[in-house]
């Protein structure tokens, strides 16, 4: 790594300022050009050896038995540019895939060799991509959400940006429940405000649901027409159980009446898409299993309600426009109502949580990206689902809590008077 830094070619300066006018300027500036493309040849030498070594202890290679013994076969390195940012074309190997630079821990390591923080792969034409080595972390800025909200159900709200600088999007009328999980303090929240500030004034668009805390759902969405579908606080906790038994006598009148030849709602201002919002679902099953129980044929335990309800909705929703944005520190399958419910989430997200949780909601393949998002800053969140792979991205930033009821209540659906 430190080789290369100091071999890296430092572009010459003109004549006038290498050598000044006339025969011996001119004959500086022809000596520094040579000495840079001379220094360019050396550099792209040193990078292809650093590859070499790298893909052989990474094991992004092949071996071959030929008579004088074991050979290794590395990819081929093309063009080399010093960069900023470094880049070179690598041709791939039989039976190679662009993702096996960066599958597992080789993205990191490859880059850590070469200089770099990370490692971006590029197609460019037949069994040939280039290789971009990051300086940086690409995901170090943040980025603030426009002042902007979608007209309908059917467009995307930005959910974050990828370490290779891609817009992320995503149309909650999608046949996709959210789950999002994180520690306090580490963006969960904040980025929750941003997503539902993107939804309020989408008239095929209700934002339902129950919040004990009072933040995310409640006094934000006052006069607006979400604020009758919510329920919030823990003075009584039966209404909650209420307001999710409700929401699911609605989803069952909707699966009746879906029309002929079709298998599905479709979203409308008169049958919106409803967006039911858990927010905390650990700590409210924890409050509700609190309560003393029902004598014996006088009803059904407030928790015991609440988690039916939520599971109905999460397994038989889909079909009528109804999706869950679940939120909870760990997505443990007792903490959140049972394993079915959590394998309901097709969109996962997990801001920083230790290796186990992130385990626990992305599969064991994410494991090895627990110890470094462990310590992950405030906004830096792994999501995986919908086709994509697990993949580091950055959430959008809205502001301050002021900000995001200034926005509820300037853009959020008013009951036509």
């Amino acid at each position: 790594m430190s080789e290369l830094h100091h071999l890296r070619p430092v572009r010459p300066s003109n004549h006038r300022t290498a050598g000044g006018p006339g025969f011996l300027g001119r004959h500086r500036a022809r000596r520094a050009q040579r000495e840079y493309e001379a220094s360019i040849l050396t550099f792209a030498s040193a990078v292809k050896g650093e590859f070499r070594a790298a893909c052989e202890g990474l094991h992004i290679c092949h071996y071959v038995s030929v008579a004088a013994g074991l050979t290794v076969r590395t990819p081929r390195v093309g063009e080399v540019r010093p960069g900023p940012p470094l880049s070179f074309t690598v041709e791939l190997l039989p039976g190679q895939e662009p993702g096996d630079f960066t599958a597992r821990e080789n993205g990191p390591r490859l880059a850590h060799s070469l200089g770099g923080h990370g490692l971006r792969v590029e197609p460019v034409a037949g069994r040939w991509v280039r290789l971009v080595v990051l300086a940086h972390d690409p995901l170090a800025d943040g980025f603030g959400l426009p002042s902007l909200t979608v007209a309908a159900g059917a467009e995307s709200v930005i959910l974050g940006r990828t370490e290779g600088g891609i817009t992320l999007g995503h149309a909650i009328a999608d046949p996709a429940h959210l789950a999002v999980q994180g520690q306090n303090g580490s963006g969960k929240s904040a980025f929750c405000y941003g997503l539902l500030s993107q939804l309020v004034a989408a008239p095929d668009v209700l934002i339902a649901g129950s919040d004990i805390t009072g933040l995310l759902l409640g006094r934000a969405f006052d006069d607006t027409a979400h604020r009758p579908h919510q329920v919030v606080g823990t003075s009584d906790l039966a209404a909650h159980a209420v307001l999710l038994e409700d929401l699911v006598a609605e989803m069952d009148r909707r699966l009746e009446h879906i029309p002929p030849r079709q298998d599905k709602i479709e979203p409308t201002p008169a049958t919106p898409t409803v967006l039911v919002v858990l927010e905390e679902v650990p700590g409210l099953l924890r409050a509700a299993d609190g309560l003393p129980k029902p004598k014996r044929g006088d009803g059904i335990p407030v928790g015991d309600r609440i988690r039916t309800a939520i599971l109905r909705l999460l397994s038989e929703g889909r079909k009528a426009a109804f999706r869950a944005l679940m939120l909870a520190q760990r997505f443990e399958a007792t903490a959140v109502g049972g394993g079915y419910a959590r394998d309901q989430f097709a969109l996962r997200l997990s801001f920083r949580v230790p290796a186990d949780s992130l385990a626990m909601l992305h599969g064991d393949d994410a494991r090895r990206l627990g110890q470094e998002h462990a310590i992950a800053d405030p906004g830096i969140a792994y999501l995986s689902g919908l086709g994509r792979d697990c993949e580091r991205i950055r959430v959008p930033y809205l502001g301050d809590y002021g900000e995001y009821v200034d926005r509820v209540q300037s853009f959020g659906r008013r009951v036509p008077r």
